[in-house]
């Protein structure tokens, strides 16, 4: 039986990647919870209209959160270029050429003709076809995982040309409680919020988001903003938990099959992803329509008795209150009026 030491460079690379990838997400989770707090504070604009700005309270991303999340892209890159290198130098047959061997590189095609492209070269040919198979059944012009893609453009363009780009939001899968209104929204007979386009990162005095009502409005105080660790691609801002947790899946998969052909451990990570996405889903839905059978999923998901009124976790929730307003999205949202 093969010693820790005899482990091929590439295995403990993804090991290092992966602890990496959780250490992470459990820090900024932990850091977000402890150090930093973030709040809408309004400014009124006559009667009908209140705009939030940013109050911030603590630093919201510090230098080395940047380079460790570039830190993680690379190496997980790294590790799929490593272990197709030496899958091939095992089953080359004859031997790749020097120019054959500096060309060898992991594909990830976004499409059908990148992937023919690829297809036909000589380090691909060398494996067998059961891995070629397989390789392309998780390629993102199969499964529709548009992170994976995403992945690969990031840290080439970071690597080559254009820094990539990391900012806090405001949290796309959290709603933010408007809960100190007055007179409040189920009191008023139409409202609406309109977020800022594009969404702007989380930064002291920035509006944000704005709230106007048909009826005049009395009061509005302070609210609170959860917030989530965001990369941007073309234009749009991706949840970095989110696209971890498909990376993390994806080389862990993608190694293995170019190792023993056990992705066990990939369909353990497939089924824990999926499982915490769930639970997210159910308390989103139980959030923005005070859903019974949502909470009551969330609980059971959870492992929960009682209803959040914290975060937990990288992404947590902030209270629970009932008729919640919709979260901001991703990109630029237009009004979304709310009739009452």
């Amino acid at each position: 039986m093969a010693s820790k030491d005899d482990r091929p460079v590439w295995h403990k690379r993804l090991g290092k990647m992966l602890q990496e990838s959780f250490d992470f997400i459990g820090s900024n989770a932990k850091r977000h919870r402890e150090s930093v707090a973030v709040r809408a504070i309004p400014k009124r604009d006559g009667d009908y209209r209140v705009v939030y700005r940013f109050g911030v309270r603590g630093e919201v991303l510090p230098d080395d959160v940047v380079e460790d999340f570039r830190d993680i892209l690379a190496r997980g890159r790294s590790v799929l270029d490593i272990a197709m290198f030496t899958a091939v130098m095992a089953q080359a047959n004859p031997p790749l050429t020097d120019r054959e061997q500096r060309n060898t590189y992991f594909p990830i095609a976004a499409t059908q003709a990148a992937w023919n492209s690829v297809a036909g070269q000589p380090h691909m040919k060398a494996l067998t076809e059961k891995q070629r198979k397989r390789l392309r059944a998780i390629q993102p012009f199969i499964t529709g995982d548009a992170v994976i893609a995403e992945f690969a453009r990031i840290h080439n363009d970071d690597k080559h040309q254009m820094p990539l780009t990391l900012a806090v939001i405001p949290d796309p899968e959290f709603v933010m409680i408007w809960d100190h209104l007055d007179p409040p929204r189920e009191m008023t007979r139409e409202w609406w919020i309109d977020w800022v386009e594009p969404l702007p990162a989380v930064e002291n005095g920035v509006d944000f988001v704005e709230y106007r009502s048909v009826d005049p409005i009395i009061d509005a105080g302070i609210e609170d903003v959860p917030i989530a660790l965001a990369v941007l691609v073309d234009g749009e801002w991706r949840d970095v938990q989110h696209m971890l947790w498909d990376i993390m899946e994806f080389i862990t998969r993608a190694s293995s099959i170019l190792h023993d052909g056990d992705v066990g451990l990939a369909n353990a990570f497939k089924e824990l992803f999926g499982l915490q996405r769930a639970q997210l889903a159910a308390f989103k839905k139980m959030m923005l329509e005070h859903d019974p059978d949502a909470e009551a999923e969330w609980l059971r998901l959870s492992g929960s008795t009682d209803l959040p009124h914290e975060h937990r976790g990288a992404h947590g929730p902030h209270g629970s209150f009932p008729d919640a307003p919709l979260h901001p999205p991703t990109s630029a949202p237009s009004a979304r009026p709310k009739a009452r």
